[in-house]
């Protein structure tokens, strides 16, 4: 494939989630369904990165309200096999944050041995906790909404950043037990429902 050229990011929803899926299932395997989950729930938006028309690097984000902020959740995010390295991650993640400019918190959630991913996001200011570390920073509940609302439980690693830069992220992490939220509902159609759809293919 011919890496070479210019960088446009579209931003939609299913129209782009077809164009999408295949180069998150290449990377992620049947764990793309995750991702086509929120899109299909009209939660999820997609950004798919295409040089001279073809499609080299596609995400899935999504917005949601839990307790007092608002978190931009970085969900899916892969690049073609051949243009790995190339900065297309870094244009696809600037583009998101540009979208999510209305949130409080970017957050990703990763496994320590997906070292692009982890590059990726030191690269642009993210901060790495384990799902263990942030419970002794901020606390057991928060974390539990944290997991609902990422559906991190196979990861490793959250990439936390503030939309703010100045801003103590973790101090707004804390506000996630404040008052209601969107992440219950969200949790049981597009992270429980896929997961026990995978459980009962198994068995």
């Amino acid at each position: 494939m011919n890496c070479d050229g210019s960088i446009t990011v579209l931003i939609g929803g299913k129209e782009l989630m077809d164009s999408a899926e295949s180069i998150l299932r290449g990377f992620f395997g049947s764990s793309y369904r995750y991702a086509r989950a929120v899109v299909d729930h009209g939660v999820g938006s997609v950004a798919l990165a295409t040089i001279n028309g073809s499609n080299i690097g596609a995400a899935v984000y999504y917005g949601v309200s839990v307790g007092s902020i608002k978190l931009c959740i970085i969900y899916y995010i892969a690049v073609v096999k051949g243009c790995r390295g190339l900065g297309i991650g870094k244009v696809l993640m600037s583009t998101i944050e540009e979208t999510c400019a209305d949130s409080d918190v970017y957050i990703a959630t990763t496994w320590f041995g997906n070292e692009p991913a982890n590059r990726l996001y030191k690269s642009l200011g993210y901060i790495g906790y384990t799902w263990g570390e942030l419970r002794r920073l901020i606390g057991r509940r928060a974390v539990d909404r944290l997991l609902r609302a990422t559906c991190g439980y196979d990861d490793d690693v959250a990439y936390v950043k503030p939309v703010v830069s100045d801003s103590d992220v973790l101090s707004t992490l804390k506000r996630v037990t404040e008052g209601s939220d969107d992440v219950n509902r969200l949790w049981r159609e597009t992270c429980l429902g896929v997961w026990l759809r995978f459980r009962n293919a198994v068995h």
